[in-house]
């Protein structure tokens, strides 16, 4: 098989900050009676190149940086555009194509609906934990998409963020959600971190502090 034509759905390859929010959210999502189906984690940018080729000419593609030799092979013009850039969040691992599953005609049948009411909890659970959802981008809507965009590896603090993640721990803090980790926010999490055993004021959040949090919050 082509490996372009390969797609990673294994929470392993996710970064570990995104595996643990991910891990409580598909909990949550399952509690609500929904059977989340995860399509897609970790993308190679050979994979999102490929991707990017569909629906596009190769005079687009070599404009953007990619290969002439490679979309020589792979545009693909008559197809659907599957994607609009080269730099998915996918290929960061922090980002995941989740859709709800269940059973239409005795068989398990993936839900492809940004209107379906299982497809609604998903989107909603998965902002109740931070990720930003594609369903509410104002172009190229893309609903099983979620992603934790930012430069954070291990932890979240004032300078490794994102409004979302900052929103969804400001609100298990009991702090004013202002989406914005300014002295207020990293005294409170200093003051979690406290909580839970931590030495050092380090103003941060990471796998296990964020597991805490929002499992105490919930």
């Amino acid at each position: 098989m082509n490996k372009l034509l390969e797609i990673c759905n294994d929470t392993n390859k996710l970064n570990g900050l995104v595996k643990a929010m991910l891990e409580l959210a598909l909990a949550d999502i399952k509690k609500q009676g929904v059977n989340p189906l995860v399509i897609e984690t970790y993308r190679p940018q050979d994979r999102q190149n490929y991707l990017y080729c569909q629906g596009r000419t190769i005079a687009e593609c070599t404009a953007k940086g990619i290969k002439s030799s490679f979309a020589k092979t792979y545009c693909n013009p008559s197809a659907n555009i599957i994607t609009k850039t080269l730099n998915s969040v996918h290929t960061s691992r922090k980002a995941v194509d989740i859709v709800p599953q269940r059973i239409v005609n005795k068989k398990m049948t993936a839900i492809w609906n940004v209107k379906d009411p299982q497809t609604q909890i998903i989107i909603k659970t998965m902002q109740k934990y931070g990720f930003e959802a594609g369903a509410n981008w104002d172009t190229f809507v893309d609903s099983p998409h979620f992603q934790v965009k930012g430069d954070f590896t291990i932890q979240f603090d004032n300078k490794h963020n994102t409004p979302y993640v900052t929103g969804v721990i400001q609100k298990a803090l009991n702090l004013k959600v202002d989406k914005s980790w300014g002295k207020t926010t990293t005294a409170a999490v200093n003051k979690f971190r406290k909580s839970m055993g931590y030495k050092t004021a380090l103003g941060q959040i990471g796998a296990d502090a964020y597991r805490a949090l929002m499992t105490k919050s919930i």
